[in-house]
């Protein structure tokens, strides 16, 4: 055995990828439908290939579904690898209590949580999906939010899912209008779910440039060049004219 052989990798620091999704009962029926089967893609075949291939990051995953409440779908003793995750199609009832998902993610935003890692992490991914208004008091969970410093510095994006999505809601959660993309349609909706969780992880858990840019800045980035990838596969699959606009269909 050659010294070469006996050289163990370096070990990757840790990123952790959020996923937030409402399940409130105004989600059932095609919204999330969609969004389970976006989400099985995604984890099962997409991130997968990612997190293999990234030198630099060991990508990791928790869910939350929020509704009447919140709870973990991934196991609530930290966030799990991809290849650990097995997908349990949501069901859509109840009320949108995204101020009790905020408190809730406060809570696990920390290096005594879901943040702990002997080789260090780098700033989280967090995505969050919703068709409605809030119904508990978000304001009040998302000021304890904005305190964490580790909310601060994530890549922040948030799906819209429908024109009755509060996205001035959505906005203030991503710091940026410019981090919110509606959706109208459900194949849209598993595109850029796939797309967003691909594109933010690469993007988190590379080195950076040597622009210093806001977490803010970097998360209209990824929206951009997410948008720019579905727009130039539109116009080279053909897809009956379709665009990244207001125009797509409707639920």
């Amino acid at each position: 055995m050659s010294l070469l052989d006996q050289i163990a990798p370096a070990p990757k620091k840790v990123m952790v990828l959020f996923y937030l999704v409402d399940t409130s009962g105004s989600m059932s029926g095609d919204k999330i439908g969609a969004v389970n089967s976006a989400m099985e893609e995604a984890i099962v075949s997409d991130l997968p290939d990612i997190s293999s291939a990234n030198d630099d990051a060991d990508i990791r995953v928790a869910i939350m579904q929020f509704a009447s409440g919140c709870s973990w779908i991934t196991p609530t003793s930290g966030p799990v690898a991809i290849g650990d995750v097995v997908w349990t199609d949501l069901q859509a009832n109840g009320l949108t209590d995204l101020g009790a998902a905020c408190l809730e993610l406060d809570k696990k935003l920390s290096r005594h949580e879901y943040l702990q890692s002997i080789t260090g992490a780098y700033a989280p991914v967090i995505l969050l999906f919703s068709d409605g208004a809030p119904t508990d008091n978000w304001e009040n969970g998302l000021m304890t939010l904005q305190e964490n410093n580790w909310f601060k510095n994530a890549i922040k994006i948030a799906i819209a899912i429908g024109d009755d999505a509060e996205k001035g809601v959505l906005a203030k959660f991503t710091g940026t209008s410019e981090a919110v993309i509606t959706v109208h349609d459900k194949n849209t909706l598993k595109t850029l779910i796939r797309k967003v969780s691909v594109r933010a992880s690469e993007f988190q858990s590379h080195p950076k440039t040597d622009v210093i840019k806001t977490p803010e800045q970097e998360s209209q980035d990824v929206v951009k060049a997410v948008i720019t990838e579905i727009k130039e596969e539109n116009v080279n699959t053909d897809n009956d004219g379709s665009s990244f606009d207001e125009d797509w269909g409707d639920w």
